[in-house]
């Protein structure tokens, strides 16, 4: 009957003992990255009668990294004109780039970089990165961040799903899932594990109601560690490309499901060069299957330019692999530039769809001056100019020496012909 009794006891306090362990890592945790998160406030330039003022505008989180830099959300520094960043309610001072701007950024994933003057003589404690593909589902996770302006808020909860794309949110989406609590000013937080170290950059909440409903969406860390190191070494992010137009595609059986289905390949191309051909289906890349336009983005938007791929295709019933180097687009410079100048002159970006190579509006600045136009529309010419892919465009915009006046675009299948205004 004693020896009963101690084993009871003896087990009754090792149940106890988990739960502590489990409070003390969430404890260390949260204060292994306490110094590494900084809170942002927005600020708009506002003209009236007695000159320039700023507004508030939003909250928002950042998480510091190597050298000085704040790695955040590009939504979050894009509609700003002025930014107070403080670390533990200290004032950060931050440094413009060669553009003029205080952040490098990348829409694509919603990626942006500031930058802290003299980081070398601050205590700034950079956030350790974990490898984002050792994530589980079912792991407990930490956010840290300001929301609606109450900074160094800690909330907590499990990992949900991995790999979330098609969500609508960014043009290259690998998202972690999880039902930590997000809320307005947490975008450009870290998202850690229990052992302190980030694997992923909070962004994002599916909600009805505006409200967080317990699905939170995360930039995972390998992919926010990519980005970050092609913006500090290159102000952009360089990316692989392939050079194919693709459409996704119903099939019955025996595969039955989506496809993708390559419609036209383009010359001197990495496609063109490995053979690949219209009508192929693409079935994996490296060893992932891809069945849309998002796993394929996806799969290879997270590859860097240089990178060797492993296509498998099928073709005329057989299935074949087509190995190729992915390389950085050749007339990419020129669109870059002119990027530059439709954004600094117009507040327009755009971007080529990739199974019809239309032209589409993906960003319009809340200040640009193109304010009858849409995100989502379709630019079918600009200046009486007909367009029919990114490069047509490049070429119409130079040949009109940067200046718009007049854009046909297709809105929900209408045909609107709009006048854009001068600067």
């Amino acid at each position: 009957m004693i020896n009963k009794t101690i084993i009871t006891i003896l087990f009754s306090v090792a149940c106890f003992a988990a739960p502590d362990e489990i409070n003390e890592s969430f404890i260390k945790a949260a204060k292994s990255v306490k110094h590494s998160v900084v809170s942002i406030t927005i600020y708009e330039r506002k003209t009236d009668g007695a000159g320039p003022n700023f507004s508030k505008v939003a909250y928002g989180s950042g998480t510091i990294i190597d050298d000085g830099y704040i790695v955040t959300n590009y939504h979050v520094v894009m509609k700003g004109d002025y930014y107070q960043v403080l670390q533990n309610n200290v004032l950060l001072e931050l440094m413009k780039f060669s553009s003029g701007s205080y952040y490098l950024a990348d829409p694509k994933t919603d990626i942006a970089l500031m930058k802290v003057k003299n980081a070398d003589r601050l205590p700034l404690e950079p956030v350790l990165f974990e490898d984002s593909n050792k994530l589980s589902e079912g792991e407990w996770v930490l956010a840290i961040g300001n929301p609606y302006g109450l900074s160094q808020t800690i909330t907590s909860g499990i990992v949900s799903s991995k790999g979330r794309d098609n969500i609508g949110f960014t043009d290259i989406e690998d998202f972690i899932q999880s039902d930590v609590p997000i809320n307005p000013g947490n975008s450009g937080g870290p998202l850690i594990n229990l052992h302190g170290r980030l694997v992923g950059i909070n962004t994002a909440i599916r909600s009805e109601s505006g409200g967080f409903q317990g699905i939170s969406f995360s930039i995972p860390s390998n992919m926010v560690k990519q980005v970050c190191r092609e913006l500090m070494a290159h102000g952009r992010v360089r990316r692989g490309w392939i050079g194919f137009l693709a459409k996704e595609q119903w099939e019955r059986s025996p595969h039955e499901g989506y496809y993708l289905k390559i419609i036209s390949v383009i010359k001197n191309s990495p496609a063109e060069s490995a053979g690949l051909r219209s009508g192929d289906i693409i079935r994996e890349v490296d060893g992932e299957k891809i069945t849309t336009l998002g796993s394929l983005i996806k799969s290879v938007g997270n590859k860097p330019v240089g990178s060797k791929i492993e296509i498998s295709v099928s073709r005329e019933g057989r299935f074949e692999n087509v190995r190729l180097v992915l390389r950085e687009r050749m007339v990419y410079k020129k669109i870059r530039m002119s990027m530059n100048k439709l954004f600094s002159l117009y507040g327009i970006e755009i971007d080529e769809n990739a199974e019809t190579g239309d032209v589409v509006i993906s960003y319009l600045s809340p200040k640009s001056i193109a304010y009858n136009l849409k995100k989502g529309d379709v630019i079918m010419s600009i200046n009486d100019t007909g367009l029919s892919s990114l490069d047509s465009f490049v070429r119409a915009f130079s040949k009109h020496k940067y200046r718009i006046t007049k854009m046909r675009v297709n809105r929900d299948s209408r045909v609107l012909d709009i006048n854009v205004a001068e600067n």
